[in-house]
């Protein structure tokens, strides 16, 4: 539950005064799992038992959502998904780190547990790598436009503060660095590691994917794997996304020396190249004890070892239980929230607050995520109005609570005037 219902607390009458300090914690309870908590409110005050230090933080959140009266009953909570991520592409327009800090308060306070950060793509390279420096120092700058700019990447101490506060909120950070397509930043940064290494491109100032992509050289493959190094060394989480897809062939069809790569591989054809190279990301993130996740491409073999994220659809591919479900159908926030005219330029599309709220995944999954690209939203401002309210909707949908929309529509009324009031944009509320 992550918006109390009081009239189904108040089964006793009356209520207790809320404040931190007051309430009772009862003994660890490993009954209710790692991040499940029971409330008992009552004549003799609030008592929280929970299964672990993550759901003790999750009962004092519902306590604090209730004000300053909390109405006698029982509360007895636990999410239906260990993964309740959420995705913020900082690659196509950077967002400043005091952002990315406040929104780990918002995940928090709606018992989201992953941020899931896209620090690369065509459009920009927004991590520090000691050893290839030029990857933000030519790829983080997206187009003429941005010469200017103050610093477009996040540095090392960066990373490490977001992580380390994330990590007091109970939030994972999972990095993502895009490959072997989406890669034209670095390869911008880096020539040598295209198809056709005499050629210079810049960072894409465009919309969409471009057809460059990196090279199947090993000289290569050993370049990212150094970046992966770096990147675990900073990220602690258990998973390390690469992207993988929407990689498109046609360069590797066109050169000589990727037909010749392929061949020495005993690869039958481009159209196995992607799923080559993730494979071995792959077995280089197992020998640090991580695990590899992508994104799913029906049309790409399955890559033994690999954790996927299933966006094409609303359900779970049959042959894996391995997935974290995000389908542009229902967690898209850069689409409309509606067809009503004149709002803000979105992706085509729309996803509705009641289209979020319906979203009905399949238990038997990791989890589920709602995605924020940010190629319509050049502001951290613009990023809460796409994201509010319907972030709200997925939150109950990740931690498995929706049964009563109507319901869920009386009860988000006060809880937007709660975020209001801490400043954050709210969007349209179309039911």
């Amino acid at each position: 539950m992550i918006i109390p219902r009081p009239r189904e607390l108040a089964v006793l009458g009356g209520s207790v005064a809320f404040h931190p300090d007051l309430v009772r914690f009862a003994p660890q309870d490993p009954s209710l799992g790692e991040e499940g908590y029971r409330l008992d409110v009552g004549p003799a005050g609030i008592r929280l038992a929970a299964g672990g230090r993550a759901g003790r933080f999750y009962g004092l959140q519902t306590l604090s959502q209730f004000g300053a009266a909390v109405p006698y009953g029982t509360i007895e909570d636990r999410p239906r998904f260990g993964w309740r991520g959420v995705m913020l592409d900082v690659a196509r327009h950077f967002m400043p780190k005091d952002f990315v800090l406040r929104l780990i308060d918002l995940l928090a306070e709606h018992k989201l547990n992953v941020l899931h950060l896209h620090l690369t793509d065509d459009q920009g390279w927004r991590l520090q790598i000691l050893r290839h420096p030029r990857l933000t120092g030519v790829g983080a700058r997206r187009g003429p436009s941005s010469a200017g700019d103050d610093r477009q990447f996040y540095t090392r101490e960066d990373i490490g503060e977001i992580v380390a506060y994330a990590a007091e909120r109970f939030v994972t950070v999972v990095p993502e660095i895009e490959m072997p397509g989406h890669a034209q930043a670095a390869i911008a940064a880096y020539p040598e590691l295209g198809n056709q290494p005499s050629r210079r491109l810049e960072v894409w100032s465009e919309w969409g994917i471009s057809e460059h992509v990196l090279n199947l050289e090993e000289s290569t493959v050993r370049f990212c794997q150094e970046v992966l190094d770096e990147v675990v060394e900073l990220f602690p989480s258990t998973y390390v996304h690469v992207g993988g897809e929407e990689c498109p062939p046609a360069e590797w069809e066109r050169s000589p020396r990727a037909l010749r790569r392929l061949a020495e591989l005993g690869l039958p054809g481009p159209a196995q190249a992607c799923a080559w190279f993730i494979g071995r990301m792959a077995s280089h993130l197992e020998r640090h004890g991580r695990k590899l996740i992508c994104w799913d491409e029906p049309d790409r073999p399955a890559v033994p070892g690999t954790t996927v994220m299933v966006w094409r659809d609303e359900q779970p591919r049959p042959d894996r239980t391995d997935i974290v479900l995000a389908p542009h159908t229902r967690t898209y926030l850069d689409y409309y929230p509606s067809d009503a005219p004149g709002q803000p330029p979105a992706q085509p599309g729309v996803v509705t607050l009641a289209d979020m709220y319906g979203f009905t995944p399949d238990p038997g999954v990791l989890g589920v995520q709602c995605q924020i690209w940010t190629e319509y939203m050049p502001t951290p401002r613009q990023v809460e109005y796409m994201a509010f309210p319907r972030l709200c909707a997925f939150a109950e949908v990740a931690w498995g609570s929706p049964n009563d929309y109507p319901d869920f529509l009386q009860r988000l009324d006060p809880h937007l005037a709660r975020l209001a009031a801490q400043g954050v944009q709210i969007g349209p509320l179309v039911p």
